[in-house]
């Protein structure tokens, strides 16, 4: 998205690991954060001048800073299968 939408920013978010949820503990039966963690971060993100005109980045919550995202967001046959199947869930 971030070379195609070059007017926006584009960022690409793990908004926390095990946040303090329902459905976390009903997996897991513990949480590492608190919901708001995975919040603040998305309203920061979009929201602080720091952010401004940061695009096709990663931000890993749990590190609490930008990072390397999983390889096969690196791999463009994986980047047109998510696209197609994206699509396809969208026209639905």
């Amino acid at each position: 998205m971030a070379k195609k939408l070059q007017d926006i920013s584009v960022i690409a978010v793990n908004h926390g690991s095990l946040l303090n949820t329902r459905m976390v503990r009903e997996a897991y039966g513990k949480s590492w954060s608190s919901a708001d963690k995975g919040a603040t971060i998305l309203y920061e993100l979009a929201i602080l001048e720091s952010y401004k005109g940061v695009t096709g980045k990663y931000f890993d919550n749990d590190q609490g800073a930008f990072g390397r995202a999983h390889s096969d967001a690196y791999q463009q046959e994986s980047i047109d299968r998510l696209i197609e199947v994206t699509k396809a869930m969208l026209a639905a």
